[in-house]
């Protein structure tokens, strides 16, 4: 006699196959971190006042970031993005 699939089953074995990778977890993880880093001035304004714009530039230039007309916030964010790997 064959066994019918329940419907708990059927759902956990649907679960189980969307649920990312654990890369895939720590990345999310990671871009979550930045996101809400980046989102609270509070958080991220110490380090946005202490880098000067020189040295922002010359980051910016190394991994090929443009800074024309953007915020430093933005630039910031896309550099930190672009170290971890995220963008």
């Amino acid at each position: 006699m064959q066994r019918t699939m329940s419907r708990r089953d059927f759902f956990t074995l649907l679960r189980w196959k969307q649920e990312p990778s654990e890369p895939e977890k720590v990345r999310s993880a990671k871009e979550k971190a930045l996101d809400q880093y980046f989102a609270s001035p509070m958080h991220s304004y110490p380090l946005l006042q202490e880098m000067p714009w020189d040295m922002l530039r010359e980051e910016a230039d190394r991994y090929g970031i443009a800074v024309e007309g953007r915020s430093k916030n933005d630039i910031v964010q896309e550099l930190f993005r672009r170290v971890e790997g995220l963008s």
